[in-house]
């Protein structure tokens, strides 16, 4: 800024420049405004009208412009319910909503992001395939627990809606090949989307059985530990058999009576380093027979 210019001066040079910016965000939008042909009897067989509100579209042309973050946050507040419907709408069993909502919201700064006023579309339509297709991204990688192939994931919602439909018309649960017929693709793969339902949700095994009260642990088998002593026990055994008297006497001093080197050194009469070597080759020994080798 100038020395010469005032900072009242500056702000208001500011607002005029803001307002300027304003007014050319406002031909703009008027230019590029999408507009309904409307049928009139009088003046002119057709006329048009604008199919967005003049003050939002503005709006659109301001933040695609001038990518101003004011704009932005007065265009989610004016679609977020927009956001929030296609979340509920697209809820299912076992996904929390606001999970879902959060998806809708972060396609809806997307699909604002993405949007060019000048293609003269409506901000919606060019929108909801975005957040729809958001949704469907985030239950086919986050709403399984299991992940299924995507022709399966893609028939589960069919297979859902034909099944709620075919029971109210017959009055009874359809058969996977009455589903079949009715939407139009084999038997087997409804079969194999009726199996994929049983991935969206899994249980914890530490989870009690609503009937028996009774948790995994205590109704499926597990590997007893006690096997392995017994295997171990008898492999000392039948190696301490094949060991010489003098090997069993020297080990049993050591380990079952718990003797010192020094204290078996005084029984054999002879010293503590020749009953480390003789220990060290008596345990070298039983590994070896105990292993087979």
């Amino acid at each position: 800024m100038p020395s010469g210019v005032s900072a009242r001066e500056a702000r208001r040079c500011q607002r005029a420049i803001d307002e300027l910016s304003r007014a050319s965000d406002r031909a703009h939008a008027a230019l590029t405004i999408p507009s309904d042909a409307v049928d009139r009897r009088w003046v002119e067989s057709r006329a048009h009208r604008p199919a967005v509100e003049r003050e939002l579209w503005a709006l659109h042309v301001r933040y695609s412009r001038r990518d101003d973050a004011d704009a932005l946050q007065a265009l989610v507040e004016q679609y977020r319910g927009h956001a929030e419907a296609q979340a509920r709408r697209h809820y299912r069993r076992g996904e929390p909503v606001d999970d879902l909502t959060q998806v809708a919201y972060e396609a809806l700064l997307l699909a604002l992001k993405r949007f060019d006023p000048d293609r003269r579309t409506p901000f919606l339509a060019f929108a909801k395939p975005t957040i729809v297709g958001s949704l469907r991204r985030h239950f086919r990688d986050a709403g399984w627990a299991i992940r299924v192939p995507r022709r399966v994931h893609e028939l589960s919602t069919p297979v859902r809606d034909a099944q709620e439909l075919l029971t109210h018309d017959l009055g009874r649960p359809p058969s996977p090949g009455e589903i079949a017929d009715f939407i139009g693709v084999d038997e087997h793969e409804v079969l194999e989307a009726f199996r994929a339902e049983d991935a969206r949700i899994t249980t914890s095994l530490d989870a009690p059985d609503p009937a028996s009260g009774l948790q995994a642990e205590q109704v499926i088998g597990q590997p007893d530990r006690g096997f392995l002593g017994i295997e171990n026990r008898t492999a000392l055994r039948q190696s301490l058999e094949l060991m010489s008297e003098e090997d069993r006497d020297l080990l049993r001093q050591y380990f079952l009576e718990e003797r010192t080197q020094s204290q078996i050194a005084e029984v054999l009469q002879c010293s503590q380093m020749q009953v480390s070597r003789l220990l060290r080759k008596a345990i070298h020994r039983l590994r070896r027979h105990m292993l087979g080798a």
